[in-house]
């Protein structure tokens, strides 16, 4: 699995909820909550500004609901994914057209976030391509890019290219974390 951490925002109005969820969210070392918002804002550059890769967003909010601000995050960044934690099930169509990755009823059950959280860590790992796949494994056996393009037939200035693009799907650093990270994901 991902051996980054998975950024985490949890908004909700209710502190007592968001508190639980920190609590379950306890068990998922690979989680990081980096920011927990209880009033609902105007903007939603706070969250993208964070670069969470989910975001626990509760669906009924006094001044702005978490249906509001889940289409304003599809708008201005949809590589962010977004579970609505509520206590009312009928914004499940809602929640279809906003994309949302998952649905979760309070009170939220330990079983029903393994579940999510694992579904996001398979979704994360399925956006690499085969050729990306091939890159991070010659990137483990210790080949440059140079060395990666001649085994590949592409040139070093693709492989260049393919590993940032790795990087920036894995959400890792430096070669280091992406040789972690694939390990850990059983890529290599």
């Amino acid at each position: 699995m991902p051996s980054h951490k998975i950024k985490t925002i949890i908004i909700d109005d209710e502190l007592r909820a968001i508190n639980r969820l920190k609590l379950l969210l306890e068990h998922f070392p690979e989680i990081k909550i980096v920011k927990e918002i209880t009033k609902p804002f105007s903007n939603v550059s706070l969250v993208i500004n964070s670069h969470p890769d989910l975001v626990f967003l509760d669906v009924e909010m006094p001044g702005k609901t978490g249906i509001e601000i889940a289409e304003e995050m599809n708008h201005f960044a949809q590589n962010i994914k977004i579970v609505f934690v509520t206590s009312h099930d009928h914004y499940a169509i809602k929640a279809i057209k906003n994309n949302v990755f998952d649905y979760l009823l309070k009170p939220v059950s330990i079983e029903e976030l393994k579940q999510c959280i694992g579904r996001f860590k398979v979704k994360t790992q399925s956006l690499l391509t085969a050729r990306e796949i091939q890159i991070i494994s010659a990137v483990a056996q210790g080949h440059n890019s140079a060395k990666i393009g001649t085994l590949l037939n592409i040139s070093r200035h693709t492989v260049d290219t393919h590993r940032r693009t790795i990087l920036e799907k894995t959400h890792t650093k430096n070669t280091a974390e992406l040789i972690t990270y694939a390990v850990k994901g059983k890529l290599v």
